[in-house]
């Protein structure tokens, strides 16, 4: 992870968010505004794609720690917490869907999947982690691998359906805790294949355009 002055960090994302649109993926090497910028003018394109793509997701990470911390606590059983925390998780990345299809498809297109996986890995680790959990059902990589299948399949859901509500999401968040209890942890660790194959298989459908 590169290391940026809180102000380049802030200038960075500024320029993402509000121009990822217009910005060629393809050719994101040759972007005037990353030249400009000090650590990032000399990168290849996989090694700024990197660069700019964990840049983004810390910045998700803190805004989704932001509007979880003051409330978290206040939830005593740990089931309900991960509901809250799986629906914070998801109001936080709906806002920025788009941003996040278009990163993904970049690292998957340029070999770099496993970035992928490691961000929904850390998202359900960060997760358990903040739910203050303490029970020993379940070993401490089943229950990631638990939630992370159960927040790939939303995610999967908040991609490619239009006019998801968050009613809706929660709604899922709810049938997929409530179906995982009852089913044993080989068929857990299938689904969790079976997502990431789905997954991985609707973004390599992608076409990029212009811009892409």
């Amino acid at each position: 992870m590169m290391n940026f002055t809180k102000l380049v960090k802030e200038k960075i994302l500024k320029y993402l968010y509000k121009n990822y649109q217009n910005i060629d993926f393809d050719n994101i090497d040759k972007d005037i505004f990353f030249k400009k910028i000090t650590g990032l003018n000399f990168l290849e394109k996989e090694e700024l794609i990197l660069a700019v793509s964990n840049l983004f997701f810390e910045d998700l990470d803190k805004n989704f720690l932001n509007e979880t911390k003051a409330n978290i606590n206040k939830i005593k059983k740990t089931n309900e917490k991960i509901s809250f925390l799986l629906n914070k998780r998801f109001q936080t990345e709906k806002k920025n869907k788009d941003l996040i299809k278009k990163i993904f498809i970049h690292l998957i297109k340029n070999n770099n999947s496993n970035k992928v996986l490691n961000y929904i890995y850390s998202v359900a680790d960060t997760m358990w982690k903040h739910s203050n959990d303490r029970s020993v059902d379940f070993n401490y990589y089943t229950k990631r691998l638990i939630l992370s299948s159960v927040y790939l399949k939303i995610l999967i859901l908040i991609f490619y359906r239009e006019n998801l509500t968050d009613k809706d999401i929660d709604n899922e968040i709810q049938k997929s805790l409530e179906h995982i209890k009852s089913i044993s942890q080989f068929k857990i660790k299938f689904d969790f294949l079976k997502n990431i194959k789905e997954f991985f298989s609707l973004f390599s459908m992608q076409k990029s355009g212009r811009g892409f």
